[in-house]
């Protein structure tokens, strides 16, 4: 049955102020857009320039709605997606990581003390980029080759994916090291490790910072949130070594998706 003047009349006036509403409630935009143009072209020659103006109206609606759409709604989910992407691959190559020094571990390459418990290593040693502790360098080496490093405050880091990676090892005397040469605790280097993953530089959406220990535990801080929290982004702002263990920062420090350390490490000795 077709409708009369007055009662197309209503529906276009409806579809028209839902086209307004989509200003403000821009998920509705795309669907409008697209009924808005529908509607134009269901519109009977005959029809009053009135009803061809209310489905123009509702249709620049629809687009302006369309347009606050793609920058309020699209564009952050897009670039939110790629930055959870871009954190998992960082937190997969902390595991890669943690799978070399392992091996290290069991293996025994560094093992003073002869009590087949190997101590582990740094970035550069793992990827073979400098020799292990005085030996010659890892053939093949435990992890893929890195680019060049990049010089830290607190020594090499290593750039990939838009992440700075960087081991430390227990240092003679106490504290961390993160710089190829300095002398190691092997004893402490059997059982501790730490690694940490922090965006390579400042970008929308501020990724977090990751950390890693010989246990698998993974924490993550963000950057820039609560007010005025130390930043770890780029190069000249490394996390410390300690950073995830002091207790002046660790607060910062949360657990990565509920994961859970293991309690025992490969290669130790059972009765």
């Amino acid at each position: 049955m077709a409708l009369n003047r007055r009662s197309r009349l209503s529906i276009y006036w409806g579809i028209c102020a839902a086209a307004g509403a989509s200003l403000w409630l821009s998920k509705l935009a795309p669907f409008l857009l697209v009924g808005s143009f529908i509607a134009y072209l269901a519109l009977p020659r005959e029809d009053s320039r009135a009803l061809k103006g209310l489905t123009l109206a509702s249709a620049l609606f629809s687009l302006l709605g369309f347009v606050r759409f793609l920058v309020v709604e699209a564009m952050p989910g897009i670039v939110q997606g790629g930055n959870r992407a871009t954190e998992e691959a960082a937190v997969s190559r902390l595991r890669q990581i943690l799978f070399a020094e392992d091996t290290l571990r069991k293996r025994g390459d560094v093992d003073p003390d002869h009590d087949g418990v190997g101590s582990a290593a740094l970035l550069s040693e793992l990827s073979a980029k400098v020799g292990l502790r005085a030996q010659a360098p890892l053939n093949p080496p435990l992890l893929e080759r890195y680019p060049a490093p990049l010089e830290s405050p607190l020594g090499p880091a290593m750039e990939l994916g838009g992440y700075l990676f960087m081991v430390c090892l227990p240092r003679a005397g106490g504290g961390w090291t993160a710089r190829p040469g300095e002398a190691v605790d092997e004893e402490a280097a059997e059982r501790r490790f730490v690694a940490y993953a922090w965006p390579a530089a400042e970008k929308r959406g501020l990724l977090n910072a990751f950390f890693m220990d010989e246990h698998e535990r993974i924490s993550f801080a963000g950057n820039g949130a609560p007010s005025g929290q130390r930043p770890r982004v780029g190069v000249a702002r490394p996390p410390a070594c300690d950073d995830a263990l002091n207790p002046k920062t660790s607060e910062a420090w949360q657990i990565w998706k509920g994961k859970q350390p293991r309690h025992t490490l490969p290669g130790d000795h059972t009765p």
